[in-house]
């Protein structure tokens, strides 16, 4: 019989072997039970119906006194998110696995932990559990960047630990007041936590707490300013979880509640999208200006994310098919772009852009695929990229016109900044004599940076089943919506 749930026990059960396991056994084992939940994951989907809408649950009267019911399960939006997980996770794990690491099995023990929680965030299937994970995940990520980040690691911590906890505890105000208001038997699942209908004014004040908490999980402008010394502090493997999956949570934490607000999102529409658009373009322009490598990443996230969010307010078919695929494609460029910093970082010992250059011609193949992945990063057509921008800008170009004009700049800038980046490090006179001393890729970066090339290109040519995810997740909840 297969259970959802199990996703989240095979990585906690892997994390608790790997905490009580020597040091050089414990990445065998977070290893080992990263590809298991990979693989469960993968025969799931062979035999899901998305036409089922939920499959595999599993629900349980967890906090009998306020009837609180922990339920899992999986439905059409879960998929997309999920299967991101479970990959970035396992190019986490390779990349931790480098050989000139040397983690303690502790360290392996909190990234099984973060999987565990990420797939419970994931698969929750009403507020209550959902809010559970939401803040579960954020545990094994303060202590990863604590013990393992950089020089300034302390004070990012603590800026991204308030911002979170400000925006977690709105969230968790917000459901105590839905659970008082509508009673718990009216929270069991999404659906009956759609069917309820809020007073406006109680709708503004719902969504002006859901951006927030979710605002700054993502992030979104201008709830921000933990993001970039937060990624620059963190360790390679972190930063990649950070920026490819937590980023994630938020917008995904968007999908799920604004449907009880839409009326609200739809009187206030031009001001959310507005707030949007100057976020993806602060985000674009800001990392024009970089030349620290992963704050030009963290960013190019901000705009990215921001592209989505915007998409997500909007909400027609279109717009979500676009928000739901990029979310998926924007998780493994980054990933790919930081496993290329973590490689240029080591080669010159500096995050600088203008500390590296002429590469190309010493790493070929290096180059190849920092390629593929730059152009997939900008949305050049017949790569991944471009499907879910051009969903996205012809979602909001229904609704107006000028939405989709002033964020497809970004797209512009986007190049102009990434092509930026591989000319400088890629191209020029070599700088730095020591640089040809060995080879950039070891055999797990080369690994997760030619299945990444793949990826990106094949779903260039064939995302229609993953585009079909989406437009079942959204016809699927489309009768809560407002006509």
């Amino acid at each position: 019989m297969l259970l959802a749930i199990i996703l989240i026990l095979i990585p906690l059960i892997a994390a608790g072997l790997c905490f009580v396991s020597g040091k050089k056994i414990a990445p065998i084992v977070g290893l080992f039970g990263t590809m298991l939940s990979f693989f469960y994951f993968l025969y799931m989907l062979t035999v899901y119906n998305v036409r089922h809408e939920l499959m595999y649950n599993t629900f349980f009267n967890w906090i009998p006194e306020i009837k609180g019911i922990f339920h899992v399960g999986i439905d059409g939006y879960s998929i997309i998110p999920l299967l991101l997980t479970q990959l970035v996770m396992l190019f986490s794990l390779l990349y931790a696995l480098n050989s000139n690491s040397n983690k303690p099995a502790s360290y392996f023990g909190l990234l099984l932990l973060t999987q565990a929680f990420l797939n419970g965030f994931f698969i929750a299937q009403n507020p209550i559990t959902f809010y559970l994970f939401f803040e579960l995940a954020l545990i094994p990520i303060y202590f990863l960047v604590l013990n393992w980040g950089g020089a300034e690691r302390k004070k990012a911590v603590f800026k991204f630990f308030i911002y979170t906890i400000f925006g977690s505890l709105l969230l968790l105000a917000a459901i105590i007041y839905i659970h008082s208001a509508i009673g718990a038997n009216q929270l069991l699942s999404w659906k009956e936590f759609y069917f309820q209908k809020f007073p406006m004014h109680v709708q503004l004040y719902l969504l002006v707490a859901f951006f927030i908490a979710f605002g700054i999980k993502s992030p979104l402008f201008p709830l921000h300013t933990w993001q970039a010394n937060l990624y620059s502090n963190s360790d390679k493997p972190t930063v990649i979880i950070l920026a490819a999956l937590m980023s994630k949570m938020g917008v995904f934490g968007l999908l799920r509640f604004v449907y009880p607000v839409m009326p609200a999102i739809n009187v206030y529409q031009p001001t959310i999208i507005t707030i949007c658009i100057i976020g993806i373009l602060y985000g674009a322009l800001m990392a024009w200006r970089q030349t620290d490598m992963n704050k030009l990443l963290a960013y190019s996230s901000l705009s990215h994310i921001g592209l989505i969010a915007a998409s997500i307010f909007v909400m027609n078919v279109q717009s979500i098919e676009g928000a739901m695929f990029q979310m998926f494609i924007h998780g493994l460029c980054v990933t790919g772009l930081f496993v290329v910093v973590g490689i240029l970082e080591s080669k010159s010992n500096s995050s600088n852009i203008n500390d590296t250059s002429g590469l190309a011609r010493i790493e070929p193949r290096f180059a190849s695929y920092f390629f593929i992945i730059t152009l997939a990063s900008i949305g050049l057509p017949l790569t991944a990229g471009f499907i879910g921008e051009f969903y996205m800008l012809y979602g909001l170009s229904i609704d107006n016109i000028l939405y989709s004009l002033f964020a497809g700049i970004s797209v512009i800038l986007g190049a102009v900044y990434m092509f930026r980046f591989y000319q400088s490090v890629m191209f020029g006179k070599l700088k730095n004599e020591s640089l040809q001393s060995s080879s950039a890729i070891n055999l797990n970066t080369e690994y997760i940076l030619a299945i990444i090339a793949l990826l990106v290109i094949i779903f260039g040519f064939f995302p229609g089943m993953w585009i079909d995810f989406a437009a079942f997740s959204f016809l699927e909840y489309s009768e809560y919506l407002p006509n």
